[in-house]
C-alpha cells in the first residue's frame, strides 16, 4: 500500500538551482584509446529565436593518433532509467533540439596527447513553445585506414556522448511520487528484489529528485538507507526508477519511506509496506 505525503513548501530551490545537475553524467568522462570528452552535460536557458555558440574538448591522451565522427542524436531514458541516444526517436519530437545545432567539424582527428575543439551553434526557432528540450551529441572514434590492414579480428568503435538540455521561458516543473512496487531480481548479491519508484512528470520541464529513501523492518530498525535516484525525469511522462534491495532484506514486512523535493517547491512522503517473499502473481 503506498501513502502519499506532501510535508511542506521548500521556497529555496529555484528552477536554476534545479538546472545545476539534471542527470547523472560526469562532466568529462574517459575511456579506452585514450578518449575524452568535456563537458558531457550542459544546461542553456535561451529565448525563443535565440543563437548561442560553445565548444566541446575532445583529448586524446594516447600516443597515436586518434579519428572521430560526430553524430547529432535525440535522447531518451528507458524504463530501467539508462539514457537511451539515438538518430531519430519519434517519441521525443516535440521535446527534441536536435534540429537547432550545427557543428564544425563533423569528422576530425586529435593529435596524440594533444586535444582538439569541436564548435556548435544552437538557433532556436523564433515560434519555439514554452519547455526543456533535450538532445545530444555522440562521439564514434574512427579505425585508422592505414592500419586496418594489420588489424586482427574485430575493430571496437568507442561512443560517447553529450547531453544538452535548452529551456525556452519558464516552465513550471510539477512531479509526484504516483507508485512503488517491488519486483524480483536476478542478483545473487542482493536480496534478490527491487523496488521501482514511479514518478510522474506532469510539466514542461525537467525534474532530478533530491531526497533519502529509508527501508525499515517490523521493529522499526531502518535496514537500508540511500540517495533518492538521481536520473534526470523528462517532461511529460512518468519515469521508473529502479532501487536494489540489500541483502539485509529477509523475509519479513517492510516499510519503505521516501522524502523527495521534485523541484516544484514541496517536499512529498510516500509511504510503501511490503512483504517478503513476494506472493506468487
Amino acid at each position: 500500500m503506498l501513502t502519499l505525503r506532501f510535508l511542506h513548501h521548500y521556497r529555496k530551490l529555484t528552477l536554476a538551482g534545479l538546472a545545476l545537475g539534471l542527470t547523472a553524467f560526469p562532466q568529462t568522462v574517459h575511456a579506452q584509446f585514450g578518449l575524452a570528452l568535456s563537458p558531457m552535460r550542459t544546461e542553456l536557458n535561451l529565448s525563443a529565436g535565440a543563437q548561442r555558440n560553445g565548444s566541446l574538448s575532445l583529448a586524446n591522451e594516447d600516443q597515436d593518433t586518434g579519428r572521430y565522427r560526430v553524430e547529432i542524436l535525440d535522447l531518451s531514458i528507458d524504463k530501467e532509467a539508462v539514457p537511451q541516444f539515438e538518430k531519430e526517436i519519434p517519441g521525443e519530437k516535440e521535446f527534441s533540439c536536435k534540429d537547432w545545432v550545427t557543428v564544425n567539424p563533423m569528422e576530425g582527428e586529435v593529435p596524440g596527447r594533444g586535444q582538439t575543439i569541436v564548435r556548435y551553434t544552437f538557433r532556436v526557432p523564433p515560434n519555439s513553445p514554452t519547455r526543456t528540450y533535450h538532445c545530444a551529441l555522440g562521439f564514434t572514434s574512427l579505425a585508422d585506414p592505414k592500419k586496418q590492414d594489420s588489424m586482427m579480428g574485430i575493430v571496437s568503435l568507442l561512443r560517447l556522448a553529450s547531453t544538452f538540455y535548452i529551456t525556452v521561458g519558464n516552465p513550471a516543473p510539477t512531479g509526484e511520487v504516483k507508485k512503488i512496487a517491488i519486483e524480483k531480481l536476478n542478483a545473487p548479491d542482493t536480496s534478490g528484489y527491487r523496488a521501482v519508484i514511479s514518478v510522474e512528470n506532469a510539466g514542461l520541464t525537467n525534474l532530478r529528485g533530491a531526497g533519502k529513501i529509508e527501508v525499515a523492518n517490523d521493529t522499526g530498525e531502518v535496514v537500508q538507507s540511500s540517495e533518492f535516484p538521481t536520473v534526470v525525469i523528462l517532461p511529460s511522462r512518468t519515469q521508473r526508477l529502479p532501487l536494489v534491495l540489500g541483502k539485509k532484506l529477509t523475509d519479513g514486512n517492510y516499510t519503505m519511506r521516501t522524502r523527495v523535493n521534485l523541484g516544484n517547491g514541496e517536499i512529498q512522503e510516500a509511504v510503501f509496506r511490503f512483504r517478503l517473499p513476494m506472493n506468487p502473481q
